[in-house]
């Protein structure tokens, strides 16, 4: 199994994530984005990362590349298995990949002092959104998005907030202090073996969003 990927990508994290709570052994292909590959491309025809080489076959999109995983590696298993919980565990990775991410990523793309209230209160209402709507209807007693065992639906919200201290060293933007749950969520996650076992610190996300950030702009 072979896995092109790049370290700054969340979207290649959640994939690293996955391989790593499957246990699953791989071979870690760093990708330079300014000098693909053609091995690359013919594995990944958008050019992106994640992608997946196996048993012959390339896999690409790290949503999709994460199910295939848990279809042909079902133990432990990262999905729930009633069809309702499985149905909305892709909904809250689709609401990540379609209206958290956007809204995220604009936050630290504004360099307009104006707009930036306006940017950064649409983000924090996102996060909300995950306070009341999964972590206050689907968690239960347990630190995850369906309770005691950690999923999918984790494993793609995770990358996004070891990222965030990068969105608070630039634009002010941290978890609102009326989550609790998603902050706990967060800990509970970073707690994890396999986050551990690839995380960056703080230093290397402030690092590696100045280009796109600038300078600081005050909350």
């Amino acid at each position: 199994m072979e896995l092109f990927t790049a370290r700054v990508c969340p979207y290649a994290h959640r994939t690293r994530l996955a391989l790593l709570e499957k246990g699953l052994e791989f071979e870690h292909i760093e990708i330079d984005f300014a000098h693909k590959s053609e091995r690359f491309l013919a594995v990944s025809p958008y050019g992106k990362v994640p992608a997946l080489v196996h048993d012959g076959q390339t896999i690409y999109e790290s949503a999709i590349i994460n199910e295939y995983l848990d279809e042909v590696f079902p133990d432990p298993p990262l999905l729930p298995s009633n069809p309702a919980l499985r149905a909305k565990a892709r909904i809250w990775t689709h609401y990540c990949n379609e209206y958290f991410t956007p809204d995220l990523y604009a936050v630290i793309r504004n360099r307009e002092p104006a707009k930036h209230a306006e940017l950064a209160a649409k983000a924090a209402e996102r996060l909300r959104f995950v306070e009341r709507e999964a972590f206050g209807k689907l968690s239960g007693d347990g630190p995850y998005w369906f309770g005691a065992a950690v999923g999918l639906t984790d494993l793609a919200w995770y990358p996004y907030f070891e990222r965030l201290p990068a969105w608070t060293h630039y634009r002010g933007l941290a978890i609102p202090e009326d989550c609790p749950r998603l902050a706990a969520w967060a800990e509970a996650m970073a707690a994890r073996a396999s986050v551990r076992a690839i995380a960056n610190d703080a230093a290397y996300y402030i690092a590696s969003y100045k280009a796109r950030a600038g300078e600081p702009m005050a909350a």
